[in-house]
C-alpha cells in the first residue's frame, strides 16, 4: 500500500498556503503536526484543563484518563510489557540526562558512545565522567560512517557498564544493526541506552524483541507536540534509580525530615505535567498507525533515491555518510565545494521556499572528527513530495551551476 501522499498533506495546516507552497524539509530536527494532533492538545485547555492524580473532580478525572491513555499508546507504539514503564520527560535529551543521573554506576564505569553522537548523547556522558567519576569510551565508525563491528567489540572488550548509542544517524540517516548491537553489549555485560529520536517516527521499534534496556526519543520528531519525551526502561532499572528531580507528585508521604518516594513511575514525573501534550501524543500515534510506518519508510526511500540519483553525481556535491541512499533512511546531508551551507540554506528558503537545516547538526565532535565540512541537510518525511524533489532537486543544480 502507497501513501495518498495529497490526502495526507490536507491534514497539516501548515502546509495549506498555496501561494507560498512551502517545502517543509527539515523533518529530522522537527516534523509539521497534523489538526488531530492540534485538536487533541486544544480539547484539553478547552474541556478538561486540570490535574491529573490530584483532582478528583470532572476536570481532573478526565485529564487523568487521557494522561493515562497516552502511556498506553507510547507502551503498544514500541511494544512495551507495561506503561509503568513510560516516563514522560521534556524531550529525548533529558531522557538520557536521566539515566547519566541516577543510572546506578560505579566509580571507574565505562560508558561507550560511538564517534558521531548527538551532543545529547554526548554531553550528558562528559558530565557524568566529571561528576560521577565514569569513563567515557569512544568507538569508531568505519570510513562511510557506517557500523563497524570489529571497533564496536574491541571496545567493548575493554570492559563497558553501560552502551548508549544512537539507532539512525542524524548525521547520515544511517542505521546501525541494533539488536546486533544489544546482543552483544550483553554478552560483554553491558547495558544498552538507544537514542532513538531519528527512527521511532520511521520504523517499528519493538522494546521487548531487542530487549534494549533504555529507549529514548521525542514526540516532536513524530507529529507529536514539543516539550514532550519519552524515556522507556525496563522495570529492574527504574526500580535501582532515583529521580533527579523532585517535588510535587513524586511522593507518597512528607514529614520536615524525610519523605517517601511514590510508585514508579510517578516518582519520575516531578510537578505538573504537559497534559496538553500527553493528549497530543495519543492523536500523533494514532495517526502514524492509521497511515503504517511501513508506507512511511518505503516512501521516504524512494524519494530518498530519487533526489540522491539526481544530485548525488553532481560536481561540487559531496554526501556525508553512504552513496548508498538505501543506506541512509531519509536524510541526504551534503556540503557543496567552496559554499558556506548556511549560504546555501538561505538562497534554498528564499528562492524556492524550501526549508533545510544547515551547519554540524549539533555534533560538533563528530564533525571535527571526521573533518567534516558545515553541510545542509535535508530529511524527509510522509508529506515530502516528488514535485518538492523536482523543485529541490532543479533549485541545487542552479546554484552548482552558478557558483
Amino acid at each position: 500500500m502507497s501513501l495518498n501522499v495529497e490526502s495526507i498533506r490536507a491534514d497539516f495546516p501548515a502546509l495549506q498556503d498555496k501561494k507560498a507552497r512551502y517545502i517543509y524539509m527539515d523533518n529530522a530536527c522537527v516534523t509539521l503536526r497534523p489538526q488531530a494532533v492540534i485538536d487533541a492538545m486544544n480539547a484539553y485547555y478547552t474541556s478538561h484543563p486540570s490535574c491529573h492524580r490530584r483532582s478528583v473532580h470532572k476536570f481532573g478525572r478526565q485529564t487523568t484518563s487521557k494522561y493515562e491513555e497516552a502511556k498506553r499508546s507510547v507502551r503498544d507504539f514500541i511494544r512495551a510489557e507495561d506503561a509503568d514503564e513510560i516516563i514522560f520527560t521534556r524531550n529525548a535529551t533529558e531522557s538520557i540526562n536521566l539515566v547519566a543521573n541516577e543510572f546506578p554506576f560505579s566509580d571507574g564505569d565505562s560508558i561507550l558512545t560511538s564517534d558521531l553522537e548527538h551532543n545529547s548523547n554526548y554531553i550528558p556522558w562528559l558530565v557524568a565522567a566529571k561528576t560521577r567519576g565514569l569513563k567515557h569510551k569512544i568507538f569508531s565508525l568505519s570510513d562511510d560512517l557506517s557500523f563497524d563491528r570489529d571497533k564496536f567489540v574491541k571496545q567493548l572488550q575493554t570492559g563497558v557498564k553501560l552502551v548508549s548509542v544512537v539507532h539512525t544517524s542524524h548525521v547520515t540517516g544511517v542505521t546501525l544493526p541494533l539488536k546486533e548491537i544489544i546482543e552483544l553489549s550483553h554478552d560483554h555485560g553491558a547495558f544498552v541506552l538507544v537514542d532513538a529520536a531519528q527512527s521511532v517516527a520511521h520504523k517499528p521499534i519493538d522494546v521487548q524483541a531487542l530487549d534494549v534496556d533504555f529507549l529514548a526519543f521525542s514526540f516532536h520528531k513524530m507529529l507529536g507536540p514539543s516539550g514532550m519525551g519519552c524515556l522507556y526502561a525496563k522495570k529492574k532499572h527504574l526500580q535501582a534509580m532515583h529521580p533527579f528531580v523532585v517535588g510535587g507528585e513524586t511522593v507518597d508521604d512528607v514529614s520536615y525530615n524525610s519523605f517517601v518516594l511514590t510508585k514508579i513511575p510517578e516518582r519520575f514525573e516531578a510537578g505538573l505535567q504537559n497534559y496538553a501534550g500527553a493528549c497530543g501524543v495519543t492523536a500523533a500515534i494514532d495517526y502514524l498507525r492509521q497511515v503504517k510506518l511501513e508506507n512511511i519508510q518505503a516512501h521516504v526511500a524512494d524519494l530518498n533515491q530519487y533526489i540522491t540519483d539526481a544530485i548525488g553525481g553532481l560536481d561540487k556535491i559531496r554526501l556525508i555518510g553512504p552513496a548508498d541512499s538505501a543506506a541512509r533512511s531519509g536524510i541526504i546531508n551534503f556540503a557543496v565545494e567552496g559554499m558556506d551551507a548556511g549560504e546555501l540554506s538561505i538562497l534554498l528558503d528564499q528562492t524556492s521556499n524550501i526549508m533545510v537545516r544547515s551547519g554540524v547538526h549539533c555534533c560538533h565532535a563528530g564533525y571535527k572528527r571526521y573533518r567534516l565540512p558545515e553541510s545542509v541537510r535535508v530529511s524527509l518525511y510522509l508529506y515530502n513530495t516528488r514535485d518538492e524533489a523536482d523543485t529541490l532537486i532543479q533549485t541545487i543544480k542552479q546554484i552548482v551551476e552558478h557558483f
